[in-house]
């Protein structure tokens, strides 16, 4: 997961942004959350994958 906010103040900014963002509609806020959300996990997850993926490749070219 990623880092938690550090003050109050923080994560009232970015409740801020997706309200603005939602034109001061909640729902939509958090839906635009939630799509943010999972698309910085499905990133997370691409490059840990390529990072697995790098690591593994070295290994076995080290065993040559």
């Amino acid at each position: 997961m990623g880092l938690p906010a550090r003050l109050p103040s923080e994560a009232d900014a970015i409740v801020d942004a997706y309200l603005a963002k939602a034109g001061g509609n909640p729902g939509l806020a958090l839906r635009l959350v939630i799509r943010d959300a999972l698309a910085d996990l499905c990133e997370a997850e691409r490059r840990e994958g390529e990072r697995q993926r790098l690591v593994s490749y070295g290994f076995a070219r080290g065993r040559l």
